[in-house]
């Protein structure tokens, strides 16, 4: 994108040689467009590679597009006359609704006729549903995206930078579109009829949060249903293969986030326990944190096993949030009664209570509760010096 902006910098006369200059630079950008539609069409959510086989090949495929702008043209112009402006505004509309399906229609089959058939480009767009229409509102944000930075942001930029900047952002936001459009290709290719032979090695690159254990057959299988839409099956599978009991951190995630996305929240709240005790095991505190959140706010009842609730108050404590830690312990101490931890969990939160809360008389309740009801422990050394450290105003 960046060598594509700089020569059109470098081409701005007007003449016949540089709108030919600026032409095939423009389809270079099309044409690869198209490449990553038909690459993540077919599961892929890697950049197809840059060589001359991806930008020459089919390069036909530029001048068919053009084509079917020039087709629409031709037949508002035929329409309008024909039967008037109203009329002919109304099939321009359609037009413009069907340009997407047309894209795609073109880029699966390489055929004109078929793209510009409105028994194949609406058949298609019917079958994907509600979901045509939100791609096509994601497409309009796309679309609008360089007018609204060349109006709000590049306008007050030196002028010098204006022209790379603005050709810059029309092939970013083209590129995305294509790419969503592949995308949906993808996750609707069997009640489309697109053939998809998915690889393997390129799921690998998927967004799904969680790094991938590589030999993991069941997550690589998740992870296909999840790429088709095909929540429900994944809930079922990683249910079905595991019983429940899981211990991979990367498929406890995926089976967290499924169950979260589904709303089933009873289930996701059973899980989060086993959940975040393989977060606590692994240290991965921020996220221990967010998902412990998440359960309280679903279940202000919601606890987990003693040794990772004492983890999450510490980790909460550490993220800056000495209530919500002084809430973690309480929960440990409410729902634990007699876990032997329960005096190291008092003398924490009276820790916090003093000095990140800045109470320190109430932090001096909590220490000689500690001394009274559990004498003997262990911790009481520790307590008593405490207490002589804390200066009460």
């Amino acid at each position: 994108m960046v060598v594509l902006a700089v020569a059109t910098v470098l081409f701005t006369r007007a003449n016949v040689f540089t709108m030919l200059i600026r032409f095939a630079l423009w389809g270079v950008m099309l044409k690869y467009s198209y490449a990553a539609l038909k690459s993540t069409a077919h599961g892929s959510l890697s950049p197809p590679k840059i060589n001359s086989e991806t930008i020459s090949d089919d390069f036909g495929v530029v001048f068919k597009q053009i084509g079917i702008y020039i087709a629409v043209g031709i037949t508002f112009g035929l329409v309008a006359a024909a039967v008037g402006p109203i009329p002919g505004l109304l099939f321009l509309l359609f037009a413009i609704l069907s340009l997407p399906a047309m894209i795609i229609v073109l880029a699966a089959t390489s055929s004109l006729l078929h793209a510009l058939n409105p028994m194949v480009f609406a058949r298609m767009a019917l079958r994907i549903g509600w979901g045509y229409l939100l791609m096509y509102l994601f497409l309009g944000f796309l679309g609008s995206a360089p007018a609204f930075l060349g109006r709000h942001i590049i306008a007050h930029l030196p002028a010098g930078t204006h022209l790379f900047l603005w050709t810059m952002a029309q092939s970013f936001y083209t590129l995305i579109s294509y790419h969503l459009m592949g995308y949906v290709i993808f996750q609707y290719h069997e009640k489309i009829g697109y053939e998809v032979d998915i690889d393997e090695e390129a799921l690998s690159g998927s967004g799904v949060p969680g790094e991938r254990a590589a030999d993991n057959e069941l997550l690589n299988r998740v992870d296909i249903f999840i790429k088709e839409g095909r929540i429900d099956d994944a809930i079922s599978l990683i249910r079905d293969e595991t019983g429940g009991s899981i211990s991979d951190l990367d498929l406890a995630e995926r089976y967290y986030n499924l169950l979260k996305v589904k709303q089933q929240t009873p289930e996701m709240l059973e899980h989060g326990k086993s959940y975040l005790d393989l977060l606590a095991e692994a240290g991965q505190k921020d996220k221990l944190c967010e998902v412990y959140s998440e359960c309280v706010s679903r279940n202000a009842g919601f606890t987990t096993s003693p040794a990772t609730l004492l983890k999450i108050a510490s980790s909460v404590n550490e993220a800056g949030n000495p209530r919500g830690a002084i809430e973690a312990y309480k929960r440990f101490i409410k729902t634990h009664p007699k876990n032997p931890l329960i005096p190291k969990a008092y003398f924490l939160a009276a820790n916090i209570v003093n000095e990140k809360l800045k109470n320190p008389q109430k932090a001096v309740g909590i220490l000689k509760g500690i001394l009274k009801t559990y004498p003997k422990h262990e911790i009481i050394p520790y307590v008593e010096r405490y207490l002589r450290q804390i200066t009460v105003p």
